[in-house]
């Protein structure tokens, strides 16, 4: 069982899309996925239709230090469950924030709570890979859920802004982890995934120099080759409440299929290969409009 995070000290930079298409796509390949919504924000708790509403969420999770069954959702897709964010948001000092939050803060066992929590039987038994999304901003819920995961994901933007706060950001995170070490833990490897890439000139400059970062962030992070193309076709997947892999569309050449399978195949190579729908190679894979629905899948 593999878990990844997708974080990242900025929002608005497609750290939910990314999360939920690359967990349904995992799925559609046969593999059992749990999604957890680890963002107070909840937007991943509402990307999928539900099949069966747990009772309970993210709340228990943390609050007793387990999962139980009674906090996993079933989404309306095949092998692809879900602990939804059930924690109330407030605003203190103009700062979104939740009870949840707080309880973790006070905790002298908040790095590991999350970490300990999704090594449970119940998930080390019932699941291949878990991907947790987390918030836009550090603070103890980004803490405890990067601390969680084998390897961390994060998504940067094409844009001067965007790349400056990758840099200091996530620099500024990855130290911030390592503080866990004296608990016997530490960050897992991070990759950047180059998200809504253009085609300007301006947009390939940027993505070099992000590559290029690679030696200022002291080798702790690496960026995966393959990169997002911008595209509604992800906007209007999201809001269709389907897989970006399951939209037929394709721009200049590029279609999200072929995307977030190159994708999913760098980000964990014993996938490679697979295709959803249980497929094993290129010249079998069928087009999207040709596949099955998702919930009628083969096994990979």
């Amino acid at each position: 069982m593999v878990i990844l995070s997708v974080v990242g000290t900025k929002g608005g930079i497609g750290k939910t899309t990314i999360t939920a298409n690359l967990g349904a796509l995992a799925a559609d390949m046969g593999l059992r996925v749990l999604l957890v919504d680890a963002d107070i924000q909840g937007s991943l708790s509402k990307y999928y239709q539900l099949r069966r509403q747990a009772p309970d969420g993210l709340t228990s999770v943390v609050l007793s230090g387990r999962v139980a069954e009674s906090a996993i959702s079933t989404t309306a897709w095949d092998r692809l469950d879900i602990i939804v964010c059930d924690a109330p948001r407030r605003k203190f000092a103009g700062i979104e924030t939740t009870d949840l939050e707080q309880f973790i803060q006070g905790r002298i066992d908040a790095p590991m709570i999350l970490r300990k929590a999704l090594r449970a039987p119940v998930i080390e038994d019932n699941y291949d890979l878990v991907f947790i999304d987390t918030p836009g901003a550090q603070g103890p819920l980004l803490y405890t859920a990067a601390l969680a995961a084998h390897r961390l994901i994060s998504p940067v933007l094409p844009e001067t802004p965007s790349a400056r706060e990758f840099r200091t950001g996530t620099f500024e995170l990855l130290l911030k982890l390592e503080e866990a070490q004296a608990l016997g833990i530490g960050p897992g490897p991070l990759t950047a995934v180059i998200n809504r890439v253009g085609h300007t000139n301006d947009a390939r400059q940027i993505t070099q120099e992000i590559r290029q970062s690679y030696l200022e962030m002291r080798g702790l992070v690496t960026v995966a080759e393959t990169a997002i193309p911008a595209s509604v076709a992800y906007n209007e997947a999201a809001t269709a409440q389907l897989p970006v892999h399951r939209l037929k569309r394709r721009e200049r050449g590029v279609t999200p299929f072929d995307t977030m399978h190159r994708l999913v195949w760098e980000l964990i190579p014993s996938l490679s290969g697979v295709y959803a729908g249980g497929f094993y190679d290129e010249e079998e894979a069928p087009s999207p409009a040709a596949q099955p629905p998702l919930g009628e899948a083969t096994s990979a």
